[in-house]
């Protein structure tokens, strides 16, 4: 893998991890405190400044009061969080779209989106991902993600079913969910969606079919 590095390099620059910042109120001091922020998921750039994460992340934050749910917000990795709507949520294959309140943010992203597979996965392959496992846990003072590898175990033989996921072997934890996972090229496969609860040493991406899809309803 020749250009492993470089793959290496641009997958981690399109990660972001998605959260909440929530107002906290100290009963004692009778004063507000600075923002929590509770991380979540991750997320990333692809396409021509596409923020892609799943569904499963942020579908909650569309009931509930400001005060319990708190802020929906996109960042870390050396950026700023800045405040996030839910722009496209598709329930049916764990997908959504973010779109960031501050528009111009949008266009300083394009050097870092991830190009889309365009090609049928092979079992065997070598992949990497990255994300924020274990939410909060684990963030670092510039809050960059953590890289993992794995491989592509199985990978369905149909494009036309309503939900394609291809197995990966290798191990995730809760924080990982919304991860892009790309191959020796540098492109997406597909996104961390889950793993069967008896193991995690194997985990479901979600298709990347289902991905531009996402991206073409949202630049319609």
């Amino acid at each position: 893998m020749e250009n492993n590095t470089l793959d290496t390099t641009k997958l981690l620059s399109s990660v972001r991890s998605v959260g909440t910042l929530k107002p906290m109120f100290d009963i004692p001091t009778q004063s507000f405190l600075p923002p929590q922020l509770n991380v979540l998921g991750t997320g990333f750039w692809v396409g021509n400044s596409v923020f892609v994460t799943c569904a499963h992340v942020v579908q909650s934050l569309l009931s509930g009061p400001f005060e319990l749910k708190g802020m929906l917000v996109v960042g870390g990795n050396n950026d700023q969080y800045l405040k996030a709507t839910i722009s496209i949520l598709d329930l049916e294959h764990d997908l959504a779209v973010l779109q960031i309140s501050n528009k111009d943010f949008h266009a300083t992203r394009k050097e870092s989106c991830l190009n889309l597979n365009d090609e049928k996965e092979v079992v065997g392959e070598d992949v990497c991902f990255a994300g924020y496992p274990l939410g909060n846990q684990l963030l670092n003072e510039t809050h960059t993600p953590i890289f993992a590898r794995g491989v592509i175990a199985h990978t369905s033989s149909s494009i036309n079913k309503i939900r394609k996921e291809i197995k990966i072997s290798g191990f995730v934890e809760g924080g990982f969910s919304g991860s892009p996972v790309v191959n020796n090229k540098g492109n997406v496969i597909g996104v961390v969606a889950s793993h069967p609860e008896q193991t995690k040493n194997i985990f479901n991406i979600i298709s990347w079919e289902h991905i531009v899809k996402l991206i073409e309803l949202e630049n319609s």
